[in-house]
């Protein structure tokens, strides 16, 4: 992706864009009967299958990342893990993540993708 400065700033955009889709889905999630209609099935599939889909798809994304030079694959297999991990937390319930502050629902998916992004520029060297 660049040298480390135009890296730095590739993974704090995806970072932030991490951001923008939980606030997005969250707002959503507000709503529950329009969200629930739409993220019971899609493509007649569970909302909890879809996610594990693309928590797969992520995982595998990532690590054929870490068998090649370039840190694109691992930024997006790290994007998609996290994304996974805060559609999982909308499933079991937002609220149950907060544990006494309404921040650590956000943090936790960006502390799981920043720590496989340091991860992947360990060992894609």
């Amino acid at each position: 992706m660049g040298k480390s400065r135009s890296r730095v700033w590739t993974y704090l955009i995806l970072m932030m864009l991490l951001v923008v889709v939980v606030v997005v889905v969250n707002v959503v999630w507000k709503n529950p009967t329009a969200a629930s209609e739409g993220m019971k099935s899609f493509f007649g599939l569970p909302s909890w299958a879809l996610a594990t889909v693309v928590f797969l798809v992520g995982a595998v994304v990532f690590w054929a990342g870490l068998k090649i030079e370039t840190d694109w694959p691992e930024a997006i297999g790290a994007f998609l893990i996290a994304a996974a991990i805060a559609w999982f937390q909308l499933i079991i319930g937002w609220n149950k993540f907060e544990l006494g502050l309404v921040v650590v629902p956000y943090l936790i998916p960006m502390a799981v993708f920043s720590v496989l992004l340091m991860y992947g520029m360990k060992k894609s060297v």
